[in-house]
């Protein structure tokens, strides 16, 4: 008969199972960012077009916190002043339209960028 000491194991386990909750308030503080970066991006586009500048100051975010997870809704808000207005500026209306400002951009320009700080954030975690 022998013994196996597996408490090293069981200290590793734990403490990977940290990890998520541990490193939360860095990654949504991240994550906070990269919205704030696209919703920036949004409103420039927004700006830059002579119809729908008036919907620039549309774009707003939302966040979600929940455990183990950050997220963030980024677009043009309805409710607020040109949201309407915005809306049809990325996905048409009843006389067509949309695609006058790429909804895709900005959040393909803020991604190196983010997942560059999510890297660094991991970086000799394990």
């Amino acid at each position: 008969m022998f013994d196996i000491d597996v408490s090293e194991l069981r200290a590793l386990a734990t403490d990977l199972g940290k990890i998520p909750t541990r490193l939360l308030p860095d990654a949504g503080a991240i994550v906070k960012r990269g919205a704030q970066n696209v919703k920036e991006h949004m409103a420039a586009d927004l700006t830059a077009s002579r119809s729908f500048r008036g919907a620039a100051g549309s774009v707003s975010y939302d966040s979600d916190y929940r455990p183990g997870l950050v997220q963030y809704e980024v677009g043009p808000d309805k409710a607020r002043r040109g949201g309407a207005l915005a809306n049809i500026a990325y996905f048409g209306g009843a006389n067509g339209g949309g695609g006058t400002v790429d909804i895709d951009a900005p959040l393909a320009a803020e991604e190196p960028r983010l997942t560059s700080a999510i890297d660094k954030l991991l970086d000799g975690l394990l």
